[in-house]
């Protein structure tokens, strides 16, 4: 059975991070990734992108990507971006055929003084951001939505930056498998 994982949390907890470090560890998986998108977009058809309210052209190259990674047989697809509210969290899982994927949620829910620092001495150029906002002010905005009971197949529960590390630990070691009570179902 094919896994589909989705990252929740908010700007710099490390979503894209740990989706390259998956990605590496899975020889057949595929990160889709709204913030790549977001600057493809901005870099090559800054025509086409809205000023202000939603960016449905990157909602639509999000839709095509997980299309064709779907018809694909990359065995784990993940999908990099914040998926802060249920109701997107759920548009994005009901196009993936039960009868083929299994889901996981892996929700960052790391403490404020660790995004708080990330934030400061953060890097990042900010390309993808459409307004004159920074980070500070997108973090300040954000509302994630805790995952449900039973949103997912299994929702991980990231609370630190060693809990991110034995989850990518225990993929290498175990796969999978071991989240769905250890037995790959067909």
């Amino acid at each position: 059975m094919r896994t589909v994982l989705l990252t929740i949390g908010p700007t710099h907890a490390g979503k894209t991070t740990f989706a390259r470090q998956l990605a590496q560890r899975l020889p057949t998986s595929l990160v889709i990734d709204q913030d790549l998108q977001a600057r493809f977009l901005l870099d090559h058809y800054p025509e086409l992108v809205p000023t202000e309210g939603p960016n449905h052209v990157k909602h639509d190259l999000t839709g095509w990507l997980i299309k064709q990674a779907v018809a694909s047989s990359l065995e784990t697809i993940i999908l990099c971006n914040a998926n802060a509210l249920r109701t997107g969290r759920q548009q994005l899982l009901d196009q993936f055929p039960r009868s083929t994927f299994r889901s996981i949620l892996a929700w960052f829910d790391l403490p404020e003084t660790t995004l708080t620092d990330r934030l400061t001495h953060s890097t990042r150029d900010g390309r993808e951001i459409r307004s004159n906002a920074s980070y500070h002010d997108i973090y300040q905005r954000q509302r994630i939505e805790p995952p449900a009971p039973h949103e997912a197949d299994q929702i991980v529960h990231l609370r630190s930056t060693e809990d991110v590390e034995a989850f990518l630990e225990h993929i290498t070691n175990h796969s999978f498998d071991s989240f769905f009570g250890g037995v790959s179902t067909p």
